[in-house]
C-alpha cells in the first residue's frame, strides 16, 4: 500500500468528483457534453464498486482545496470537515485504476459516442420512431 508521503500523483484535495446518473436516452448522452464545455471539468466512467456489471458516471472538477499547501499537506488539519477526516489511504484513488474512459473535451466525448453501441442503438431507435410517426 502506498502512503501519502510516497504518492507521486498528489491528487488528494486537488479535485472534486461527483457521481452523475447513467445516461438512459439519447438526450442524456448528449447532455454530458455540457459539462465538458467548462474549463477544468471532465467526465469519466468507472466500474461501479457495488455492481461490477454496471458503469458509474462521474464529473470531475479540477479545483485545488484552499487549505492545501505546496507539499500536498493540509494547513487546516485540526479544522477539516468530516469528509476529510473519514477519507483514508484504503479508498484513495491516486491511480484511478477503475477508470474505463476519461473525457477531457467535448470533441473527445463526441468521438467516443461514435463507438458507443448503447448510444448508437438509442439513435437508431429514435430514427425508427420518428420514421414511423411520419408514415402514420
Amino acid at each position: 500500500m502506498i502512503t501519502c508521503e510516497k504518492c507521486r500523483n498528489r491528487t488528494c484535495c486537488t479535485m472534486v468528483v461527483v457521481e452523475i446518473e447513467t445516461p438512459e436516452n439519447k438526450d442524456d448522452y448528449e447532455d454530458i457534453s455540457w459539462y465538458l464545455y467548462h474549463p477544468g471539468i471532465s467526465v469519466f466512467i468507472e466500474q461501479d464498486e457495488d455492481n461490477p456489471e454496471e458503469d458509474q458516471w462521474n464529473v470531475r472538477f479540477d479545483s485545488k482545496c484552499m487549505h492545501l499547501n505546496g507539499n500536498g499537506k493540509c494547513n487546516a488539519y485540526d479544522e477539516k470537515p468530516p469528509i476529510c477526516t473519514e477519507y483514508s489511504i484504503e479508498n484513495c484513488d491516486h491511480e484511478f485504476n477503475d477508470m474505463k474512459v476519461h473525457f477531457k473535451s467535448p470533441e473527445e466525448y463526441k468521438e467516443w459516442l461514435k463507438t458507443c453501441e448503447e448510444y448508437q442503438e438509442l439513435c437508431k431507435k429514435e430514427e425508427e420512431t420518428k420514421a414511423n410517426k411520419e408514415d402514420n
